[in-house]
């Protein structure tokens, strides 16, 4: 079979596009609105009251908390609780509008086992950029010893809803991380020497001790001088620090209120102690982002007094009511649009909408008109009613704005769950426009996918989507119906999801257009998938097909059996329960050039309590327009099974230009901690996107296989294991000892036990599309190199040798993992790295100034120029004194003298194993520890004195003194 054929892996299609929103609450007058917590329908309906009276307590706290950490600026005031439509036992106010779980701020789901029910929020942007949601476990929230391991609810709620709403980052190290280490090296300037300390940022010295997991006296010391794997920093229970939240919630005391903020004395910001927030803010407090942040920015929301206290309403998720705005003005005969939309529509109609949803259908063009009422799917009839409603009879001019404004006045008004799907090709040219009745609209609370069909369709369809949170799609005309498929199957997203026995998956799709009288190809049935498989084959001439299809099993069984719809041109056939392989296709064909056939197949879950392997898509822009010459766009895919990160997985994203004869461009998407992509292993792949041959809508697919290598990380299977403890006596050492570890820093670590191999799949995810109204052009480099944030530094040492550091001269690794010439694409033309015993002239307004001495520039280095995404490994001599300690950071530059920003500062002390480590005991506790140790002296002398002369006794002090307390 000729490479004419492109093949495809299709997604998930309840989860096909997600655009990304900064939620849906907004900040009024000092209050959020419009806060979404949703129930998964994962979890068990006899839990939920429970789940919900918890969850009350917990908002309520967390609003105080919020209230009093954000200086009276900002509290909770109105929260829905969404639970799932098929539940039946739960009390509710009134249907959801437009609240839905996949676009929730706060989510109650199954457990992640990489973070076990440890509360964390998905961050897959930089600073300043909103989480995806915060995710919690029904364990988390009903069991008050699982939660004792991370703190106060309220507390550790308002830490995840800092990072989700202002996009700012913990502060604090995680064990064997080398980016966020549980420990760091501080120096004094002025006083001179330097100190071991744990890495946190407070106003004061957070009080407590080092422990040793494994259950020794002391914390081990590496060669280096630096604590050891099992060393952890165990705070005391009261404190004397006030900031800050970001890195130690789990304090349980309420001394802990505030976030560190640059410009205070009082809750001074650490800007050295190697955090996130650090790292991805330039060293900017939490404070000082949170208030650039729209919510506070230019003087918004100044403190108030006027708290009140949330209040929480309990919704349920109901049936989409979706209008049809289809657009049927002369231009939609252009290029068979007309065609193509009424096969489509039909199909979505007839195939895929939900049983118990409601539809109406809507043209328009000169004037709007209503073609169906609002009608509920409840068989075949009813949608086989609605799919003969359309025609394609085009003619006449463009008025968008009359279709919308039909549909908000007169069709959806007062329904819940209201969705608007508008397709057009053309500019708007009849009064009314959608500047006229876009208030309208957005006030009905209805959510608007638009489709631009064709290069010309009208720019305003994107601030449409934006402001209603829809999604934006485009469909060019050379498209053999994917780009339109696309955008039916995203409003899917907003029906309630379907139990997980009935989700529906999409493991395979491909194209064929040439000159073979036969086409076929092969396709992956993994051991997520297989029961009720169906392939459906369209073509645009029935007489193009001349054998019907049949299918080929991995053992040679042939599938016959394919029926034909008259009214679509598409075969179907089903097999009930496909056997897990290698599965082939196959058609007799006419042999003409000028016809195709599209392949589809999909696929339920082979067992009811297996999670199938899904996929989904998205670009960073959302709907917002881009200029390229300024705004970075980051192309996203999502592999999961249930909430399981799938991990080292081939995903690539294949962009579609604006302009037809454009070949589609081909991203290779990283799940490795750098460049786009903020945390290594968590199943979320990212690239930058740098190519921008011209202005308009550029459309995005992401095309997911295993690569031969992926697997599901479970995470670890052992919090059932943990000795289970009383959340009022969690200050003691053995506590710390079984304490999980806080996930995750640079990294999600893998454990091979537990891991299982994904075997052969694939899968594809529509990411819809996005707008470029401004690009460089083609001879203009726009796009500095990318930021280095992993750079390490390795002493040449023999471990065993004693006498090595004793030498003046040392021979140090360096290592980090290359930036792209353009953000994290291509390869850079140079590497500037300097040291420097003093950390500020290493700062991104100092580094170019000269005070810190160039180290090398790497001319002499020619291995060090490789592609983003490698990994870089020299090998230099450096001299440094003892007491001395060094810093080290550096810049890259591409061809055309962009620069990165400086990377993150790696530190090299000369008496680093000689450093004694601090026990963080306060002075007063030192003096009762003294006074403790005099007194048992003395009773131990008086006991040998009465062991004597028979006539002392030694009395038992009425007041110990005990340092946890």
């Amino acid at each position: 079979m000729r490479a004419s054929i492109c093949v495809w892996a299709v997604a998930w299609a309840l989860c096909l596009v997600v655009g990304v929103v900064e939620g849906r609450a907004r900040l009024v007058e000092n209050g959020f609105e419009g806060v979404v917590v949703a129930l998964s329908q994962e979890l068990e309906e006899e839990q939920a009251p429970a789940i919900i009276e918890t969850l009350r307590d917990i908002l309520d706290e967390t609003s105080r908390r919020l209230y009093r950490a954000t200086h009276k600026r900002a509290y909770l005031r109105q929260i829905n609780i969404l639970v799932p439509k098929s539940w039946t036992s739960i009390n509710v106010s009134d249907n959801a509008l437009n609240e839905d779980f996949q676009d929730s701020d706060i989510r109650v789901d199954i457990m992640n086992g990489v973070y076990g029910h440890q509360p964390y929020t998905l961050q897959t942007a930089g600073c300043g950029q909103p989480g995806l949601y915060i995710h919690l476990t029904p364990q988390y929230l009903l069991d008050d010893r699982e939660a004792g391991w991370y703190g106060p609810r309220g507390k550790a709620l308002l830490l995840e809803w800092a990072k989700f709403r202002w996009g700012v980052f913990d502060e604090l190290g995680y064990p064997g991380d080398p980016s966020f280490p549980l420990f760091y090296i501080k120096e004094y300037p002025g006083r001179g020497g330097s100190n071991i300390l744990p890495t946190y940022c407070a106003d004061v010295q957070v009080e407590g001790r080092q422990i040793d997991r494994r259950g020794r006296s002391a914390c081990g010391l590496t060669y280096t001088g630096e604590p050891d794997p099992n060393c952890r920093f165990l705070p005391y229970k009261y404190q004397r620090a006030a900031s800050s939240l970001m890195s130690y919630p789990f304090i349980f005391t309420d001394s802990v209120v505030d976030f560190c903020d640059s410009a205070s004395s009082q809750r001074p910001h650490n800007s050295v102690a190697p955090t996130k927030q650090n790292l991805f803010c330039g060293g900017r407090s939490v404070w000082e982002i949170m208030m650039q942040h729209e919510d506070f920015d230019d003087g918004r929301n100044p403190p108030t007094s006027d708290y009140q206290s949330p209040t929480i309403q309990v919704v349920q998720h109901t049936d989409a009511n979706y209008a049809l705005v289809l657009d049927y003005s002369g231009s939609m005969n252009d290029n068979y649009r007309v065609h193509k939309l009424r096969k489509t529509a039909r199909r979505w109609l007839l195939q895929e909408v939900a049983t118990g949803s409601n539809v109406a259908i809507v043209k328009f063009s000169k004037h709007a008109h209503l073609v169906h009422k609002l009608t509920r799917i409840e068989d075949m009839e009813s949608r086989q009613e609605l799919a003969n409603s359309i025609d394609a009879k085009a003619d006449g001019g463009t008025s968008i704005g009359a279709g919308l404004y039909l549909v908000v006045k007169k069709i959806l008004v007062g329904k819940k769950n209201p969705v608007i799907l508008l397709i057009t090709d053309g500019e708007e040219n009849e009064n009314p426009r959608i500047d006229d009745i876009l208030e309208n609209v957005i006030q009905s609370g209805v959510r608007v996918i638009t489709v631009a069909f064709g290069a010309e369709a009208d720019p305003k369809l994107e601030m449409v989507a934006h402001n209603t949170g829809g999604k934006t799609f485009t469909v060019n005309d050379l498209d053999e119906g994917h780009m339109l498929e696309d955008a039916f199957d995203g409003a899917l997203t907003y029906q309630p999801p379907p139990p997980r026995k009935d989700t529906l998956v999409t493991i395979h799709e491909e194209v064929y257009r040439g000159t073979e009288r036969t086409a076929e190809s092969e396709f992956s049935v993994d051991f997520t998938v297989g029961r009720n498989l169906l392939l459906r084959l369209h073509t645009d001439d029935r007489h193009h097909v001349t054998t019907p299809p049949f299918l080929v099993s991995p053992s040679g069984e042939v599938v016959q059996g394919a029926e034909f719809d008259y009214s679509s041109f598409t075969w179907a056939m089903r097999v009930p329960l496909a056997e897990e392989g290698r599965w082939r296709w196959q058609v007799g064909l006419s042999g003409s050039s000028e016809n195709f056939v599209r392949v589809k197949v999909t696929s339920q879950p082979r067992n009811p309590d297996i999670h199938p392997i899904t996929t989904r898509a998205w670009v960073s822009s959302g709907a917002r327009d881009i200029n390229a010459k300024v705004d970075k766009v980051v192309i996203y895919a999502e592999v999961k099974q249930g909430n399981s990160p799938v991990v080292d997985a081939d995903v690539r994203a294949l962009v579609t230009p604006p302009m037809e004869s454009e070949p589609a461009q081909v991203y290779i998407l990283r799940d490795n901690g750098q460049g786009a992509d903020i945390l290594a292993g968590d199943g979320i792949y990212s690239r930058y996107m740098t190519r921008y041959p011209t202005t308009g809508r550029y459309s995005v697919k992401a095309q997911v296989t295993d690569g031969g290598r992926a697997v599901i990380n479970k995470g670890f299977l052992t919090s059932v294991e943990r000795k289970k403890r009383s959340v009022t006596n969690t200050y003691d050492e053995a506590f710390y000892k079984e304490r999980p570890d806080i996930c995750c820093g640079s990294f999600i670590p893998i454990h091979h036990e537990t891991s299982q191999d994904t075997g052969l799949f694939s899968r594809v995810s529509g990411g819809g599309s996005f707008k470029v109204t401004d690009v460089a052009g083609p001879d203009i480099d726009s796009q500095p190199p990318g930021e280095v944030r992993d750079l390490q530094i390795l002493l040449l040492l023999d471990e065993d040798d004693e006498d090595e550091l004793s030498q003046q001269e040392q021979q140090v690794i360096l290592i980090w993992t290359a930036p792209g010439d353009d953000l994290d694409l291509g390869t850079v033309s140079k590497y500037v790295l300097r040291k420097t015993s003093n950390r500020s002239e290493l700062a991104e307004e100092t580094f170019d100034q000269g005070g810190a001495e160039t180290v090398v520039e790497m001319e002499e280095f020619p291995g060090v120029y490789v592609e983003a995404g490698e990994t870089v490994n020299i090998t230099v001599p450096v001299f440094i004194d003892h007491g001395e300690t060094l810093y080290w950071a550096l810049r890259a530059i591409d061809d055309v003298g962009g620069r990165s920003p400086v990377s993150n500062i790696a530190v090299m002390s000369r008496e680093a194993r000689h450093i004694t480590l601090t026990s963080y005991v306060p002075i007063w506790g030192i003096i009762a520890v003294i006074a403790v140790v005099v007194l048992i002296i003395v009773c131990v002398s008086i006991a040998m004195a009465t062991r004597r002369y028979g006539k002392y006794e030694c009395v038992e002090p009425k007041t110990k003194y005990d340092p946890k307390t």
